[in-house]
């Protein structure tokens, strides 16, 4: 019987696997883990995947190499949860629209349940990352629940009911920002993504760096990344400073737009950019609270994430088993304007 990191055996009486696998695929990275049913991780990889637009065979490499990981074989796995960056229709298991990964009209849930014979649950990464940080709240979880993500892209949900069990994607990266012009991998010009994501604020900082002979970061100008953005500022380079603080601004917008709509008990706040001293989360708080309605003030707490980058693999896990547990019915057909389905 194979055995997990944590030496228990994955196999139940029935036969079928009790153990799941979770990959969580964002714009730049992919990371995935095997979870057993106490919901612990027995094994972790994260790696930038380098996909080219369209493909998804970073999905079943990630997940093999965890399963590899753990010492479990795909016969004991009981369903794959993806998380992905973008629209999802997670009762079909069909990506909508990931303009990041550059998936659309994708049936990804079926095409990777044939190709690895188990179930496979598709959700948005950014919901799949809530279920975890809300999970870990101190007191418990509250509800409305407000989630934002700042990575790649933007991304948002919210909690309505805990009760509910799912979180409602928010499309939020793709709000039109007033005075944006740029374009979109979405296709649509001035998106909230082209201004306040890290791919925004990188593209900015390299552009400025490339035109100063005189910055220590000029001779790699092309290759600078939005970690290095964010190592920059917190050494008090002004140019890098300037790019987040810009990026934050604009985002505080929309999250203050969010929770004027929404009327939060909370908000959670994740990325690389949202730790203590971090001019993009000084600047999107500031915002925020400039812009939110002022009896809002003291309704709710901003909190910046506590699971970290593993939330997206153990929520996207907790997700598809919620699923995987509704009754079966008939599938309802496409609604008005739906995306044709191959």
């Amino acid at each position: 019987m194979p055995v997990g990191q944590d030496g228990h055996g994955t196999v139940g009486q029935d036969g079928h696997g009790t153990v799941w696998v979770g990959v969580d695929v964002g714009g730049t990275n992919v990371r995935a883990g095997v979870v057993g049913e106490e919901g612990h991780l027995r094994s972790w990889v994260s790696y930038r995947h380098g996909m080219s637009p369209g493909q998804f065979h970073v999905v079943s490499e990630a997940a093999g190499q965890a399963l590899e990981m753990a010492h479990v074989a795909w016969a004991d796995v009981a369903a794959v949860g993806v998380g992905i960056a973008g629209l999802v229709d997670s009762k079909a298991g069909f990506v909508i629209d990931a303009g990041n990964l550059g998936w659309h009209d994708l049936a990804l849930g079926p095409e990777l349940s044939t190709r690895l014979g188990v179930p496979v649950v598709i959700e948005n990464d950014v919901c799949a990352s809530a279920v975890a940080e809300l999970a870990a709240l101190p007191g418990g979880p509250v509800s409305p629940w407000l989630y934002l993500s700042v990575g790649t892209g933007v991304g948002a949900c919210v909690v309505l009911d805990t009760a509910d069990g799912h979180p409602l994607c928010l499309n939020v990266g793709h709000l039109p920002v007033p005075g944006g012009s740029r374009l979109c991998p979405c296709g649509k010009y001035g998106c909230l993504e082209t201004v306040a994501s890290g791919t925004a604020f990188t593209r900015a900082a390299r552009a400025r760096i490339a035109a100063d002979p005189d910055h220590v970061l000029h001779a790699r100008a092309a290759t600078i990344t939005g970690q290095d953005v964010v190592d920059s500022a917190l050494r008090g380079d002004a140019i890098s400073l300037e790019a987040l603080a810009g990026a934050g601004e604009a985002c505080g917008g929309a999250v203050a737009n969010l929770v004027n709509m929404f009327i939060p008990a909370g908000v959670g706040l994740s990325g690389g950019m949202m730790g203590p001293g971090s001019p993009y989360l000084a600047a999107l708080l500031e915002a925020a609270r400039r812009d939110i309605t002022e009896w809002m003030q003291a309704r709710f707490e901003f909190q910046c994430a506590r699971v970290g980058e593993k939330g997206g693999v153990t929520g996207v896990v907790e997700l598809a088993k919620r699923r995987l547990a509704e009754p079966a019915g008939p599938r309802p057909g496409p609604s008005p304007g739906s995306p044709p389905r191959p």
